[in-house]
C-alpha cells in the first residue's frame, strides 16, 4: 500500500494492508506488554541488588560462607545459625532469581516479540552471561576467593546490568527517525562523553573492588590523601592511590559529560533525569568512599560505597541508551514511514524504526 511522504501508519490501515496482500506483520509493541515490562523493570532492580548484596558479603567476611557451590555445606538451605552462610547464601539466592527473570524474559521476548531482533539479542545475551558469571562465581568460592576471579565476577555481573539497562530502553524508546541505528548528529559528542564516562566509572568501580580483595582496601588511613610519605611505599598502598587517582579523573569526566549532555537539544525528560542524576550520585559516592577511613573502614561504609558505585554505572548505562533511542514508544503512532519510502519498503523502513530489525 502506496504512501505519501511522511504518513502515519494506523494499525487498521496496516491490518488493511495486510489483508489485500495477504501477509501478516505482528505490530505489538513489547512497551504495551505489561508482565514484559515487569519483568525487564525487575530485571534492572536484581541487576543492581546482585552486586550490592555481593559487596555486603565482601565487607562481612562471608564470601567463604558456604565453602562449596552450588549448594550450602551439602544442603539447598544454609545452616540458620551461621550468620556468614545466610549472607552468602542470600546472594547467590538473589542471583538465582535475578536468572530466572532473565531467563522468562528472554523466552517472553523470543515467542512474543522475535521480529525485535535488537531487543531479543540483548537479552539473549544477557541470559548467556548470568549463566557465565553464575560460573564465574562457582570457580571463585573454589579457588578460595581469588582476586582476579572475583574481579572477573563482578565485572560480569555489571555488564549484565548494563544489557538489562539497554533492553528495558529498547523495550520503551525508539530512535528519533525510520531506519535510525545511531544518535543524532547533534548527540554525538554527548554519546561519546556518555560512554567514556560509563567505562571510566566501571573500571574505578573494578578497581575499587580489586584493591579491597587484595586487601588494600584499609591501607590509607586517611582522604582525600593517603596518610604518610607522598610517595607509596608498598605495593598495596600503591593499588589503593592508584583507585583515587583512577576516581578522580572518573569524578571529572562525569560531571563534565553530565553538563553536556544535559544540554543538549531534543533530548528526552528521562535523559535529563539520568544526566542530572550521575553527578547527585557520584557526589554521594565520593562521600561514602571518604566516609571509610572517617569511620574506620565501618561495614555500612564499605557496602554503601559499592553500591553507590553499581548505582551510578546503571544510571550512566540508562544514559547511554537513552542518546541512542531518544523518543518514548507511546508517542504518537507506533509506526512512521519515512520520506520518499512507499509500499514494502517503507514499511521495512517503519519495521527498523520500531526496532524490529
Amino acid at each position: 500500500m502506496a504512501q505519501a511522504p511522511g504518513t502515519i501508519i494506523t494499525p487498521s490501515e496496516q491490518g488493511e494492508a495486510e489483508r489485500g496482500t495477504g501477509r501478516r506483520t505482528s505490530l505489538r509493541s513489547p512497551s504495551k506488554d505489561r508482565l514484559l515490562l515487569i519483568l525487564l523493570i525487575a530485571s534492572v532492580i536484581l541487576a543492581f541488588a546482585q552486586p550490592t548484596l555481593g559487596g555486603v558479603v565482601r565487607v562481612t567476611g562471608s564470601g567463604d560462607g558456604c565453602p562449596d557451590w552450588p549448594q550450602c555445606f551439602g544442603n539447598w538451605v544454609p545452616p540458620w545459625s551461621d550468620g556468614h552462610a545466610i549472607v552468602e547464601w542470600s546472594h547467590r539466592t538473589v542471583g538465582t532469581l535475578f536468572g530466572a527473570v532473565i531467563l522468562f524474559s528472554t523466552a517472553i521476548i523470543w515467542i512474543r516479540y522475535s521480529q525485535w531482533r535488537g531487543l531479543a539479542y540483548t537479552y539473549t545475551a544477557a541470559l548467556l552471561l548470568v549463566i557465565a558469571v553464575g560460573g564465574v562465581g562457582g570457580r571463585v568460592v573454589l579457588s578460595d576467593l581469588d582476586p582476579a576471579w572475583r574481579t572477573l565476577h563482578l565485572g560480569g555481573a555489571e555488564v549484565v546490568a548494563a544489557l538489562a539497562v539497554f533492553g528495558l530502553v529498547l523495550a520503551t524508546y525508539r530512535p528519533a527517525f525510520p531506519g535510525m541505528r545511531s544518535y543524532l548528529p547533534e548527540h554525538g559528542r554527548g554519546f561519546k562523553l556518555g560512554v567514556a564516562a560509563a567505562s571510566m566509572s566501571l573500571v574505578t568501580l573494578l578497581s575499587g573492588a580489586y584493591a579491597v580483595w587484595r586487601g588494600a582496601g584499609a591501607v590509607c588511613p586517611e582522604w582525600p590523601l593517603c596518610g604518610g610519605p607522598v610517595i607509596p611505599s608498598s605495593e598495596l598502598v600503591w593499588i589503593h592511590v592508584i583507585h583515587r587517582i583512577i576516581s578522580l579523573v572518573t569524578a571529572v569526566l562525569i560531571f563534565y559529560a553530565a553538563h553536556k549532555i544535559y544540554r543538549m537539544p531534543n533530548t528526552s525528560p528521562a535523559l535529563k533525569i539520568a544526566a542530572i542524576a550521575a553527578p547527585v550520585i557520584l557526589t554521594g559516592q565520593v562521600l561514602m568512599g571518604a566516609a571509610n577511613p572517617w569511620s574506620q573502614f565501618d561495614e555500612w561504609a564499605r557496602a554503601g560505597h559499592l553500591s553507590l558505585a553499581t548505582l551510578l554505572w546503571v544510571d550512566l548505562s540508562f544514559v547511554v541508551s537513552l542518546i541512542l533511542l531518544p523518543v518514548p514508544r507511546n508517542e504518537g503512532a507506533e509506526l512512521t514511514v519515512s520520506a520518499g519510502k512507499t509500499g514494502s519498503t517503507g514499511q521495512a523502513e517503519a519495521a527498523t524504526e520500531a526496532g524490529m530489525d
